[in-house]
């Protein structure tokens, strides 16, 4: 082997040494942050689900979990342990109001203590009331009414005037909110297609005002619900008033059974 020949094989093995020490820095260089996006979240703990959790589920020990937060994240509505050390005991046996996804924070607004009451009571706010009535799938949207939807309560009867008989729709109650239908009480969040729910029932929560125009309207007539979309919206009640009654105007209605109410008389 010749002198050059032997230069050029000493010049060809640094070249690959220097190559494999480059290629060895620039690996250690982009593992390096990943070490810093391991770094533990600095802020406070609170309560949060550990798992998903439906409607009105009953909390178990296992449905709740601590996790910290970052200050700027932290919502006044939360479960703070500093404000509640022993939260995580406290909430079990609590009933959620709304559904919850794995990791999300416990809110005190979408829980409530039972405290020995029904499922029905402990989802009531103060002031009111739960009242059923009968429906009919053609007089609630064709079954297609989900529960925590909202609709407007529309009364249907028939007046006489002197010979004439005329029939009359009026909205009795608007935007009501759908707590359940039938035994259901879990809006649908999954499937191909909506759901068709086959219900006689429909529970309305609502004002104690309310409650008195919607046990009128059921004796005045045949009640239906009418859904209304997600978008808000501002409705006139126009002439809609129960019998001789001034109109009402409800934001607060919820129903606890869906479907359309098939009413009394006429």
């Amino acid at each position: 082997m010749s002198a050059r020949q032997l230069i050029v094989l000493v010049i060809a093995a640094i070249a690959a040494v220097g190559a494999l020490l480059l290629i060895r820095g620039v690996g250690s260089n982009r593992a390096e942050p990943t070490a810093d996006n391991t770094a533990p979240v600095i802020g406070e703990q609170v309560l949060v689900a550990a798992r998903d959790i439906g409607q009105g589920a009953a909390l178990a020990p296992s449905d709740l979990a601590i996790a910290s937060f970052p200050e700027q994240s932290i919502s006044p509505a939360f479960v703070r342990l500093s404000a509640q050390p022993s939260a995580q005991a406290e909430y079990v046996g609590a009933v959620t109001r709304r559904a919850f996804v794995r990791g999300e924070p416990i809110t005190t607004g979408s829980v409530v203590q039972p405290e020995g009451r029904g499922f029905m009571a402990a989802q009531l706010p103060p002031g009111f009331r739960a009242v059923a009535v009968e429906i009919e799938r053609e007089s609630a949207a064709g079954g297609f009414i989900q529960p925590n939807d909202r609709v407007d309560v529309i009364v249907t009867h028939r007046v006489e005037e002197g010979t004439q008989r005329q029939v009359r729709s009026e909205v009795v109650l608007q935007d009501v909110r759908v707590l359940a239908l039938g035994d259901k009480t879990a809006t649908q969040t999954s499937g191909e297609s909506p759901e068709v729910i086959e219900a006689q029932v429909a529970v309305l929560e609502v004002s104690a005002a309310d409650a008195r125009a919607l046990a009128m309207a059921v004796e005045l007539g045949d009640v239906s619900l009418a859904l209304r979309g997600v978008q808000a919206e501002t409705v006139g009640m126009g002439d809609a008033h129960p019998s001789g009654g001034t109109g009402q105007t409800s934001g607060a209605v919820r129903v606890h059974a869906f479907g359309a109410v098939a009413g009394g008389g006429q």
